[in-house]
C-alpha cells in the first residue's frame, strides 16, 4: 500500500519494477496465509477507500483473457485498475485488523485474494513483464 501511495514521486521504470516486485511478493505471501473460517469472523464493514494514483504512461492499458481455460476474444486491463483493486482490498484487510482483530483481517486478506484480487495481481504482472522488457 505504501508503495502506491508514493508511487507518483517515482519515475515510470521505477514505477513499474516496483509494482512488479511488490505484487509478486504479495502474491506469493497470500497463497501462505491460512485459511479461516467466516463464521469465526464479524466483519467491520467500513466504507469506500479511494486509490492513489499513479501515471503508467503507455503501459496503462494491455490486452487479456479472462479465463486462460476458454478461447475468448481479448479484454481491455487497465494497471490502474488491477493495482487499485489490489490496494482496496489490502487496505479493508488493514481496516479489519484494527477494528476486529487479527482473525478477521487475515480472513478478509486470504477471501479477496482467492476470489479477487489475486486475478488482478497475476494480470498486472503479465501486463508489468511484457512492459518491463518493451520500457528497455
Amino acid at each position: 500500500c505504501a508503495f502506491l501511495e508514493g508511487a507518483g514521486a517515482l519515475t515510470l521504470r521505477e514505477r513499474l519494477l516496483g509494482a512488479r516486485d511488490h505484487l509478486a511478493a504479495l502474491y506469493l505471501a497470500a497463497c501462505s496465509l491460512p485459511e479461516g473460517d467466516a463464521a469465526d469472523v464479524e466483519a467491520t464493514g467500513r466504507g469506500p477507500i479511494s486509490t492513489p494514483g499513479a501515471d503508467w504512461g503507455q503501459f496503462e492499458q494491455y490486452w487479456e483473457v479472462f479465463d486462460p481455460y476458454e478461447q475468448e476474444e481479448p479484454v481491455a486491463g487497465s494497471l490502474s485498475d488491477d493495482l487499485g483493486d489490489v490496494y482496496r482490498d489490502l487496505k479493508r484487510g488493514f481496516a479489519e485488523l484494527e477494528h476486529a482483530g487479527e482473525q478477521a483481517a487475515i480472513w478478509s486478506w486470504r477471501f479477496h485474494f482467492e476470489v479477487h484480487w489475486g486475478a488482478h495481481a497475476i494480470d498486472a504482472l503479465r501486463a508489468l513483464h511484457r512492459a518491463l522488457a518493451r520500457a528497455g
